[in-house]
């Protein structure tokens, strides 16, 4: 999308807990009779054009009101049985545990990859066709909205950094335009927040230069202009007449030339039949250093794509260069873009050394006071990693605490100090020290300045749409950097049901 995007900062988002005042209800996708997780289900209000995407762990969360006009929801998923729920029934103060049972079934492979079969038995190949065919029959070529909650962070070492969140309205003039280049094409950013329960790491955020952050043997296009933009062109079912991303490329053109498909099974939405595909791509495109694949669930009845997953992988490499996961929902008579996410992994040269600030002595406490130059991952600490002598005399360590972000207090056992240290004024250079084997939050290891290797994530979750609704003429009345009045939200179509996505959980 042509991303002029008019940021404003608004309140955000109520902290994850449990209160007296009840003001949202928890809960948790599961399936039935395992202990795994039903990734980004959808739960829609029945009253409420108003919907939530469950997160990767199956988290969402409902607020209370609804429950109060005792509503109900009703969660679902490509793969299972559709559950209706009286909020009524569900439990204030803890999380809900809600289990849907699958519904998938086997095909006879033979049968449906068959060539000279009836068009009811038509091989993946023609499925494919005919669903990339009838993308202008299937989504909305009228102009529209859709308000949702947006967020990017990276993840090192299994932790989060640099969480930015965001409502966005975006405005689409249909899909025969160009998301990147058409002039209406655009989005604004309603709300937006750093979140500060994660750690952030400025080094993390530099722009894609090729040497000092860069992803191995690829290119990032920066045509977004911005981690929205970006997340935009990686979209090949919106983007299927234009460019998109390696190796879909132009999605009506060469997907169905680079990839063989082969159906997997049959799976339901509701009672619908949805054709799973899976897909790799061909030798010739991919060479012997990479592996390209995915699934593709297109609708029986109208061919419509329901959701594409693309993963690329540097062969001996079970992490993924990037992957996209992308999912689309009837809304009357067209398709509508449920939620999207793209993560691609990165590697940072760092040329910050994590390092020993300052180390002095306190007398009164018996502890050094040991100070770093960035904050710390508290986990990696441990007294055994300092080491202490005075006079080549080792000083034994009784504990540790953490003051701030960056200090530890090195308490020393009263036995093991000679009565001079604590009678007469010392210097440090007195003291020899040893430390080792402690990170900072962005896993650096003291003395070392390694390349950190992480994962970038761009995530967009719809839960709103509104049909045919035009753009206003001019988005100036929400002011760049400045929060909005009462009045300019309630213009938007905005309201606090839009931060209704489970926030992602911290490790505090």
């Amino acid at each position: 999308m042509k991303q002029r995007i008019l940021s404003v900062c608004i309140i955000f988002f109520a902290t994850f807990c449990y209160s007296q005042n009840v003001e949202e209800i928890f809960c948790k996708v599961m399936e039935t009779g395992t202990t795994y997780p039903v990734p980004y289900a959808t739960v829609q209000i029945k009253n409420s054009s108003k919907g939530v995407v469950a997160n990767v762990d199956g988290d969402f969360r409902i607020p209370y009101r609804y429950k109060a006009a005792k509503d109900t929801i009703i969660v679902s998923c490509l793969g299972y049985e559709t559950k209706k729920i009286a909020l009524s029934s569900l439990n204030d103060l803890q999380t809900n545990i809600i289990n849907l049972n699958t519904k998938i079934e086997g095909l006879d492979q033979i049968l449906i990859k068959g060539k000279r079969k009836p068009s009811s038995d038509i091989n993946a190949y023609t499925l494919v066709k005919k669903a990339i065919a009838n993308i202008p029959n299937n989504y909305p070529s009228n102009k529209y909205a859709s308000i949702g909650y947006y967020r990017d962070y990276q993840i090192i070492r299994d932790e989060y950094y640099n969480l930015n969140e965001a409502i966005i309205e975006s405005f689409d003039a249909g899909f025969q335009t160009d998301i990147m280049m058409d002039d209406y094409n655009e989005s604004a950013i309603l709300s937006y927040k750093e979140n500060n329960d994660f750690p952030r790491d400025k080094k993390l955020l530099a722009e894609y230069d090729g040497q000092s952050k860069y992803i191995q043997n690829t290119i990032l296009s920066g045509q977004g202009g911005n981690e929205l933009g970006i997340l935009n062109i990686h979209n090949p079912i919106r983007n299927f007449e234009h460019l998109s991303f390696s190796f879909v490329y132009v999605f009506k053109k060469k997907f169905l030339e680079n990839h063989e498909f082969e159906v997997l099974r049959k799976v339901y939405l509701n009672d619908d039949v949805i054709y799973e595909i899976g897909f790799k791509a061909k030798k010739f495109l991919i060479g012997s250093s990479h592996l390209a694949k995915g699934k593709i669930y297109i609708a029986k009845q109208n061919f419509a794509i329901h959701k594409l997953e693309y993963s690329v992988f540097e062969v001996n490499n079970s992490d993924p260069l990037f992957e996209v996961e992308i999912e689309y929902q009837p809304k009357g008579e067209m398709m509508y873009l449920n939620y999207i996410t793209f993560n691609n992994r990165f590697v940072v040269s760092d040329d910050f050394t994590f390092d020993i600030e300052n180390v002095e002595f306190v007398v009164p406490e018996r502890a050094f006071h040991v100070k770093f130059n960035n904050k710390l991952k508290v986990s990696t600490v441990d007294r055994r990693d300092f080491k202490f002598k005075y006079q080549k005399k080792k000083l034994q360590v009784e504990s540790f605490e953490i003051i701030d972000k960056q200090t530890v207090r090195v308490t020393i056992a009263d036995w093991s100090l000679p009565k001079s240290v604590l009678e007469k004024g010392l210097e440090m250079k007195d003291f020899e020290y040893r430390i080792k084997n402690i990170y900072d939050v962005t896993n650096r290891k003291l003395l070392k300045n390694p390349n950190i290797q992480g994962y970038q994530f761009r995530e967009f979750f719809t839960q709103d749409i509104f049909e045919n609704k035009a753009k206003p003429n001019d988005l100036s009345f929400i002011k760049k950097y400045k929060p909005l009045s009462e009045a300019e939200v309630n213009d938007t179509g905005a309201d606090e049901d839009y931060w209704m996505n489970t926030p992602l959980k911290t490790n505090k």
